[in-house]
C-alpha cells in the first residue's frame, strides 16, 4: 500500500457516504535513490513527489503509530475540492509542495 496523512477524519459518516471515511493526503510516487557523485539537476529530478489526494474508508486504512506534522491548506485540501476536476488538481499540488519541502528539509 501508500503512505498517507489523514487530513480530515469522519467516524460518524455523511448522507453520501454512510460509514466512517477519511480524506487523506498520500504518496503514489516516491523519491528516488540519490548519491553524492549525482549533478543536481539529476537531484531535483530524483527528488519530485508524485501525490495523492483521495477519500477513504476506515476499513481500507491501516494506521500506524508514526506522526508528520505536515499541515495541509483545509480551504484548499478539502472534499469539496475532489469533485471539481481543476480543484483537485490544486489541492495535489498543495500537497505536492508541502511533501517536497519537507523531503528535502
Amino acid at each position: 500500500g501508500r503512505k498517507a496523512i489523514i487530513v480530515r477524519n469522519n467516524d460518524d459518516g455523511t448522507s453520501d457516504r454512510p460509514y466512517g471515511h477519511a480524506l487523506v493526503a498520500g504518496i503514489d510516487k516516491y523519491p528516488r535513490k540519490v548519491t553524492k557523485r549525482m549533478s543536481k539537476k539529476r537531484v531535483s529530478k530524483r527528488s519530485k513527489v508524485k501525490p495523492f489526494v483521495k477519500v477513504y474508508n476506515y476499513t481500507h486504512l491501516m494506521p500506524t503509530r508514526y506522526s508528520v506534522d505536515i499541515s495541509f491548506d483545509k480551504n484548499v485540501v478539502n472534499k469539496e475540492a475532489l469533485k471539481d476536476p481543476a480543484k483537485k488538481n490544486k489541492a495535489r499540488v498543495a500537497v505536492k509542495s508541502k511533501m517536497e519541502e519537507t523531503y528535502k528539509s
